[in-house]
């Protein structure tokens, strides 16, 4: 009897720990949404760590994504108050570590670099691209955009010894590169600039460096646990995993195509995206 009563009792907090509404992470928060805590009520941030006791506020058009510490993952849309400690899991994802290292790695290093960033006075618009000047590539794709300067831009590709492989001109803000097309497929280094011709305004030369196959099949690997549609949670997943080995070139087009596909709701995300990168 008391054998019986015991398992009983560890079945039930066995139960508790995998299904208890404990510490929720938001990984995406579209929308003004807000958050009520013991300090008081603040708009809803992408990063915030939230409590049992801590109440959400998803407004109008609103989404917000948690994450436990399970790696599962809980998507709010229907507008009105959320406390933690009640929420319905029965539409929880399923448990992995995979998707909880990866979004806890990166948000944890910037969580303060991001306040700071965001606190402080907004600067002059730069003429440069969203990554860094030099950067290893894994897709096809590569979404180049730059600010608007009401101008008309050329969009020039060099190889390793400085020669132009293509050049063309544009009153777009944006072009994409095939890594794949005729003039690009056994280019394993592209540098790219883009000159505002008016005035004179260049965002310096970014390289491309393409990874390389050993890399690239460890990376197809461990993508191919996700599934081939390409919704929100699964996309801005994907997204964090390329940021968080360096392909921001990567990060940046699929965050831009996300953003595009769910009608512009992931712009704030973006945004952070690029301040908490530096860019």
């Amino acid at each position: 009897m008391n054998r019986l009563l015991l398992s009983l009792i560890l079945l039930v907090i066995t139960f508790s720990w995998s299904f208890g509404q404990g510490p929720f992470r938001v990984i995406f928060s579209a929308g003004t949404n807000y958050e009520k805590n013991e300090r008081g009520f603040f708009q809803l941030k992408n990063g915030t760590l939230l409590h049992p006791e801590d109440e959400i506020e998803v407004m109008p058009n609103g989404i917000v994504i948690l994450m436990d510490s399970e790696g599962r993952l809980l998507q709010l849309e229907l507008e009105g108050r959320y406390i933690i400690s009640g929420l319905d899991l029965s539409n929880l994802s399923s448990p992995s570590e995979l998707i909880y290292q990866e979004w806890e790695n990166y948000y944890s290093p910037k969580r303060q670099i991001l306040a700071s960033v965001i606190d402080d006075e907004p600067v002059s618009e730069e003429f440069q691209l969203d990554f860094p000047s030099s950067i290893e590539v894994y897709g096809r794709y590569i979404d180049l955009q730059w600010p608007d300067l009401k101008d008309r831009y050329q969009v020039t590709l060099y190889d390793e010894y400085d020669q132009i492989i293509l050049q063309v001109e544009t009153e777009a803000t944006n072009f994409r590169i095939d890594l794949l097309s005729q003039p690009l497929a056994f280019k394993d280094f592209i540098g790219v600039r883009v000159t505002a011709l008016k005035a004179k305004r260049s965002s310096g030369v970014t390289v491309f460096d393409q990874m390389p196959p050993p890399e690239k099949e460890l990376l197809e690997q461990l993508l191919r646990i996700f599934p081939k549609e390409n919704d929100l949670i699964i996309g801005l997943t994907k997204a964090i995993i390329f940021n968080n080995r360096g392909l921001y070139a990567d990060a940046s087009t699929l965050l831009r195509h996300l953003n595009k596909s769910n009608d512009g709701k992931s712009e704030g995300f973006y945004q952070d995206y690029l301040s908490m990168n530096g860019f």
